[in-house]
């Protein structure tokens, strides 16, 4: 009650932080279906405004649109879970410039008619963050261009009839010199719907000074094209998935994303094997790239490997020189067992900095008897600069033993270079493994 005898009407309030005064408090009014508006905003003093709308629990009614014509108080757009007549219904209120919108999320469950040309007055020159899933907006380009302070910008699931040129988002974000993070993920249904520009690469590229997060997903052709536009000296999250079919060239991803300039030649690979037919090979250098690791997750199936996501992440140590490993032990799945000599031989071939090669027990039963059929130039193709392969518990194995003996000798044979078979006994550590090899 206050001294008028006037009833408040209870409402939701945040406390967020301001970009411009971050010692003090930023208060919003949360609107929602819930939230009595007209008569809140007839008794609160003129704070901004966050509408929220969550279509599995919210009632579009009066409230919000109360909310939407307060255009020039509202901070923050969230809706998400609607209806694509709701998120007609709520669009069709966003018509006018929203002059001080810092944040705008709309999130569809399903695919959803593209929204209109004039959403937000076609401008938004004070948004710091846009998020848009399973969102169609055609008219996208241009609200970019007008937002130069965007912070934060997420395209997920992008259906086709939203799909943007990779040139026109490449020029697009050439004037978003303030991204940290970066989202354009499109929908499995794009696959080769449409194909990247064929424009060829700029002789300077859109230079992204404090991004540090990149997600990109796609055909080939067009995340190539954005790759080959941007440079981001602070890059420390990569995610990439590719939607092509089987894809799996390491020399081709390493320079599309070291042209970024902090990446040295990868020469240390450790595999991790999961369940559901994938593993993920962290690579790194020995040289030092200033903490930083690419982490390839691949799938396979019948018709071989699979790119399934691409990761470049931060960590506090280097791996060992291509530690093939399945860090819970030394039983593979049975998918590894079953797909045949020529998938590893694919596999391994692109490690051509390799000079050690470690392998549990029953890693070893799957490639030693690739590296065994190889015969003529191709002993000296794969794995060309191998010195050195360590084996768990080598002595146990011999058909191991002889495989790799072969390989060894025909190596030796044609190239006169030794390669070294030991046994390699792993002593587990709190931060590292020890390894003791003992020759063979």
């Amino acid at each position: 009650m206050g001294d008028s005898g006037t009833c408040v009407p209870e409402v939701e309030i945040h406390c967020v932080c301001s970009p411009t005064t971050p010692e003090g408090l930023n208060l919003q009014l949360v609107c929602t279906g819930g939230t009595p508006v007209r008569k809140m905003l007839g008794i609160w003093p003129a704070l901004p405004i966050y509408v929220r709308v969550n279509g599995g629990v919210d009632v579009l009614n009066d409230n919000v649109f109360a909310a939407l014509e307060k255009h020039d108080r509202i901070c923050t757009v969230d809706i998400y879970n609607v209806s694509d007549d709701v998120l007609k219904e709520l669009v069709g209120a966003m018509q006018v410039t929203f002059p001080v919108l810092m944040d705008l999320d709309l999130h569809s469950p399903d695919d959803t008619a593209p929204l209109p040309e004039s959403l937000l007055g076609g401008s938004a020159p004070n948004l710091r963050s846009l998020f848009l899933v399973n969102t169609a907006f055609p008219a996208l380009p241009k609200l970019l261009l007008s937002s130069p302070g965007l912070v934060s910008l997420s395209l997920l699931g992008i259906p086709h009839s939203g799909y943007i040129s990779s040139d026109a988002m490449a020029d697009c974000l050439s004037s978003l010199t303030r991204l940290e993070t970066l989202e354009i993920d499109f929908e499995y249904s794009q696959l080769r719907r449409h194909r990247a520009s064929q424009r060829p690469p700029p002789l300077t590229r859109s230079v992204l000074p404090v991004l540090t997060t990149l997600h990109l997903g796609g055909v080939t052709e067009y995340l190539e094209q954005i790759l080959a536009h941007i440079e981001a000296p602070l890059l420390g999250y990569v995610y990439i998935r590719f939607l092509d079919p089987p894809i799996f060239d390491i020399s081709q991803i390493a320079s599309c994303i070291g042209r970024t300039g902090t990446f040295e030649a990868f020469d240390q690979a450790y595999m991790h094997f999961r369940r559901q037919n994938y593993f993920n090979v962290v690579l790194s250098s020995r040289k030092g790239t200033g903490g930083k690791m690419l982490t390839l997750s691949l799938l396979w199936n019948d018709s071989g490997w699979v790119l399934r996501v691409l990761t470049w992440d931060t960590c506090d140590r280097f791996f060992k020189p291509f530690d093939l490993c399945d860090p819970e032990g030394s039983v593979l799945p049975s998918w590894a067992k079953n797909m045949g000599n020529a998938p590893w031989l694919r596999l391994v071939r692109f490690f051509t900095a390799v000079e050690c090669m470690y392998m549990t027990q029953g890693l070893a039963v799957c490639v030693a008897p690739a590296l065994q059929e190889l015969t003529g130039p191709r002993v000296t193709e794969v794995l060309p600069m191998l010195r050195n392969i360590f084996v768990e518990r080598l002595d146990s194995l011999g058909p191991v033993q002889e495989a790799l003996g072969q390989f060894v000798a025909a190596r030796q044979l044609l190239s006169g270079h030794p390669v070294d078979v030991q046994c390699w006994i792993r002593v587990e550590r709190e931060s590292t493994d020890q390894d003791i090899g003992n020759r063979f």
